[in-house]
């Protein structure tokens, strides 16, 4: 079939760490036979329309380059429309073109997918025109956090419920949209996947007492109830660091807390790195913890579990769903004791270690492979219509 994917997070060039997921999602899709176009949001330098590996990516200019802000922060909308008021001017600008372009390259498709319900409501604008049901996925901050703004919860609520189906990545996500007004059998549950081939296991012999992290450093990411639980793991564990990859609004805080707390040897800032050295670093290292307050589901939780890496992860969201007992340990969040004892509790254990590692490479491919994902969205293509 030929399908439409409309999102506002996409890769903008080869290797970029915005919506890899979605791309990835594109790939599974088209390797299964499908024709798959992209609409997605343009950013400066970004190509207006190109072949990306095989996807027909659209992303239509919606203001001048210079003012094409709507991604100038890497967590997403919501924050961008928290922190920097004289962007949210070009949101209007951007979703009469983001709607114009579903209206115009969705209508000789069979089925349109939109991710974050702002392409929904983009998708469902455009429907007298295109006359194409639409499912949508929601992410996490679009069900947590946009609807805080003021008009926006009815607008999505409009969107959930005039798609044919919506897509939630985890129980709870499913549960917060259910708590909006969406029918419950509206909803199903069909988690991210993870690139296996791209996110390659290492032997657990052979990795360094490295603590990861990876994810845009920002309050509700939990960064600095880690460096917090750093000074008594360090203290049992001499050998142990922690590396962060990414970057946000708490870099300068959370360097004044790493000095604060004396650590500067202890912790590296590794800043937004592609994603091949995200895989690299997933495969030295010992643990990946996510400490969030709000989450989704955590994509780099998956990218983890298949590198084989034991997780560490606050009981949030869909991170839940993800870290089972037998591939790392839950805590509860915004709790620095909690995550010290859960991170010593692996590093200082190499049986559970590696016995954590071997279920974590075995549960991204049973569960979470972007091929088997990519089966089940098919399903539901298929359920709807299209």
């Amino acid at each position: 079939m030929k399908i439409c994917i409309v999102t506002t997070a996409f890769p903008r060039w080869p290797g970029d760490f915005r919506g890899p997921f979605v791309y990835e999602a594109a790939q599974a899709l088209r390797r299964r036979g499908n024709t798959v176009r992209v609409i997605a949001m343009h950013n400066p330098g970004a190509k207006s329309v190109e072949d990306l590996d095989g996807l027909e990516v659209i992303r239509p200019p919606y203001l001048p380059e210079r003012w094409e802000v709507l991604q100038k922060d890497s967590a997403g909308l919501p924050l961008v429309w928290k922190q920097y008021p004289l962007a949210r001017l070009a949101l209007l600008p951007f979703l009469l073109r983001h709607t114009a372009a579903v209206a115009r390259y969705a209508n000789d498709c069979d089925i349109i997918h939109a991710n974050w319900t702002l392409s929904a409501f983009a998708a469902l604008l455009s429907q007298p025109v295109h006359r194409r049901p639409y499912v949508v996925t929601v992410q996490g901050s679009d069900i947590f956090q946009a609807p805080r703004i003021p008009l926006v919860r009815p607008l999505t609520r409009l969107a959930l419920n005039r798609a044919a189906r919506v897509l939630a990545l985890s129980g709870s996500l499913a549960q917060a949209t259910a708590d909006l007004g969406v029918p419950a059998d509206r909803i199903q549950i069909m988690p991210n996947g993870v690139n296996i081939e791209r996110f390659p296991a290492a032997a657990m012999e052979d990795r360094e007492p490295i603590i990861l992290y990876a994810g845009t450093l920002i309050p509700r990411k939990g960064a600095d109830y880690l460096i917090r639980a750093l000074p008594v793991v360090v203290q049992q564990c001499p050998q142990a660091r922690l590396v962060l990859i990414g970057e946000g609004e708490m870099r300068e805080q959370l360097g004044r807390l790493v000095e604060q707390l004396g650590l500067q040897e202890k912790v590296t800032f590794a800043g937004t790195l592609p994603q091949e050295e995200v895989s690299a670093w997933m495969r030295r290292a010992q643990i990946f913890v996510l400490p969030s307050l709000e989450e989704g589901q955590g994509v780099v939780v998956l990218e983890a579990l298949a590198s084989g890496t034991p997780c560490v992860g606050s009981r949030a969201g869909g991170i839940s769903d993800s870290i089972t007992p037998d591939v790392g340990l839950l805590v509860p969040p915004g709790d620095s004791q909690a995550l010290a004892g859960a991170m010593l509790e692996i590093l200082t254990d190499r049986e559970k270690r590696l016995a954590m590692s071997a279920a974590a490479r075995r549960r991204a491919q049973d569960v979470y492979d972007w091929d088997k994902i990519a089966a089940r969205i098919e399903q539901v293509y298929r359920q709807v219509g299209a």
